[in-house]
């Protein structure tokens, strides 16, 4: 019997890879990124990360910046030895103190850019009227990362997924990083007109990016136990990322889980420095 299943097909053939018979600018190293997002948000957020991940149960995180417990959190990452991203916040002010008023006021304007209603929006279309504050912003984040980490994030992702939007993805300040989080947002791929935009927008924003061909949410796979450990199994083929986040307890007890172990034991596990194009 003849199949067309997408999930039979080889990696690099399947429809949502190709945009014009092109492969997708995604790294090809077998690896399984555990990346845990809203590190230093708070202290909960903070200590569960560092828990989960001395337990081996995730490979790295990303970190929000002028948040209240931002510092401690840098301080116990490079403690730890832990793979530290930027978790880019254009949507929620600052809440730790100290900081200075410019600053402040730079988050403030972003944060109305992409507020609730407008968020989708700018997930779509790149708007030049608000670059500069955009940059502006993210050049802030950017420098008080490489303040509290000593040097430059290993990728970077976005709070509220921000960062699918084009206006952060294309961000001038953001270049020199050449990491970031897939931004499909789908498994494999979504069928249909919206599959194919989604397609279309990663191919077009991503061409100086490198990223990972897979991108999950672990709270979406544990949904559908039963098809955790195929999902998983892709990394021995090529690149994946799990999104987490263990401030949420739903999501802590998933990275706790026997579950969870067993699906990691022989994964190739590993951190966005360890992606290349070959």
């Amino acid at each position: 019997m003849q199949t067309d299943s997408v999930a039979t097909l080889p990696l690099d053939a399947r429809p949502e890879n190709r945009i014009r018979g092109e492969l997708m600018p995604a790294s090809q190293v077998p690896r399984l990124i555990v990346n845990a997002d809203d590190f230093g948000r708070n202290t909960e957020a903070t200590d569960r990360t560092i828990e989960v991940f001395r337990a081996g149960r995730i490979t790295s995180a990303t970190a929000m910046v002028h948040m209240e417990d931002s510092e401690r959190a840098a301080a116990l990452a490079l403690e730890a030895g832990m793979p530290v991203g930027l978790h880019v916040n254009l949507t929620d002010p600052f809440t730790a103190t100290g900081i200075p008023a410019s600053v402040r006021a730079r988050q403030r304007k972003a944060c109305r850019h992409f507020s609730p209603g407008r968020l989708r929006l700018r997930s779509w279309s790149f708007d030049p009227r608000i670059r500069r504050d955009v940059e502006s912003a993210v050049a802030d984040q950017l420098q008080r990362f490489e303040e509290l980490y000593g040097g430059p994030p290993s990728h970077f992702d976005g709070h509220k997924h921000v960062h699918c939007c084009p206006n952060v993805v294309l961000a001038a300040p953001l270049r020199p990083i050449g990491r970031a989080r897939n931004g499909l947002r789908a498994w494999p791929g979504a069928r249909g007109a919206m599959g194919a935009l989604r397609a279309v927008r990663r191919a077009l924003t991503y061409r100086r990016l490198l990223t990972t061909r897979y991108f999950l949410d672990i709270d979406k796979l544990f949904r559908d136990p039963d098809s955790l450990a195929a999902r998983i199994g892709a990394c021995r083929e090529t690149s994946v990322e799990v999104m987490a986040h263990p401030g949420f307890p739903h999501e802590l007890r998933a990275l706790r889980s026997p579950l969870w172990g067993q699906a990691l034991e022989g994964s190739p596990l590993g951190s966005y420095g360890d992606l290349s194009r070959a």
